[in-house]
């Protein structure tokens, strides 16, 4: 994590990477999902089909990757759920977006969701991680918000996660939730959210727009999903404003 950051998040991590060492061990993957292979290429999971979260307003599984139950008897499991629990309070809430926003189910990943632009997505690339997530709604569904978050067991997993996440949406034409989708070129957003690095896109879907947002810092690896319906009143609040909040209150 960023060391001049939220100093109160790092024994969190430390956690989660001796969990994931452990767990490791004994499992390929914390998610279920088989093992990567060297002939993975393209990224994004779901958690976004089109990063680490399958936008929301596309029903198949989404963002939050939770440990598997303390009972399992796995070595590892056990600090791998109470990393997960401890990640929560950082991340997102309904305040965070203003009036009218409610929680939604929490996003789970879907290892076996291709990227958008083709091969496997994040997830089954690298299971290994400890993965939260929350969702909100306006009432009816009219827009959507999802933060979804990956901790690795290093950085250079996290950045390699990053860039596959990154591959799996360079692309103009792609696939997400079964739909046909336009994705516009990625735009460097560091400037505007912070973090170590961040990228952008926007994905037309037909009846929605859809914007995704993603973060690397350290062994973190944020994903935002803003979902706009066709015809919605009301946009949803700043992208880059509640981006770079979450950014803050995450990592500092």
């Amino acid at each position: 994590m960023h060391r001049t950051g939220n100093r109160g998040l790092l024994p969190l991590v430390a956690t989660a990477a001796a969990a994931l060492v452990a767990f490791s061990a004994c499992s390929t993957t914390v998610t279920g999902a088989p093992a990567p292979t060297a002939s993975s290429s393209t990224s994004s999971g779901t958690w976004t089909d089109a990063h680490e979260t399958a936008p929301l307003g596309v029903p198949a599984g989404a963002a939050t990757a939770t440990a598997p139950p303390a009972a399992s008897g796995i070595p590892g499991a056990r600090n791998l759920a109470v990393a997960a629990d401890g990640l929560r309070p950082f991340l997102l809430t309904d305040a965070d977006l203003g009036p009218g926003f409610v929680s939604a189910a929490e996003p789970r990943p879907d290892p076996s969701a291709p990227a958008v632009c083709g091969g496997p997505g994040v997830v089954a690339q690298f299971p290994d991680a400890v993965r939260v997530g929350v969702a909100f709604e306006r009432p009816g569904g009219a827009v959507r918000v999802q933060e979804a978050v990956s901790v690795y067991a290093d950085r250079a997993t996290a950045q390699a996660a990053f860039d596959a996440g990154v591959r799996g949406l360079d692309c103009g034409q792609g696939t997400l939730g079964g739909r046909s989708v336009v994705v516009t070129p990625a735009e460097d957003l560091k400037a505007d959210v912070g973090g170590g690095e961040a990228t952008g896109w926007r994905i037309g879907a037909e009846g929605s727009d859809i914007l995704v947002i993603s973060v690397h810092s350290d062994e973190v690896v944020m994903v935002f999903t803003f979902v706009t319906p066709e015809g919605a009143p009301v946009g949803p609040p700043d992208p880059l404003v509640v981006t770079r909040g979450a950014v803050q209150k995450l990592v500092g």
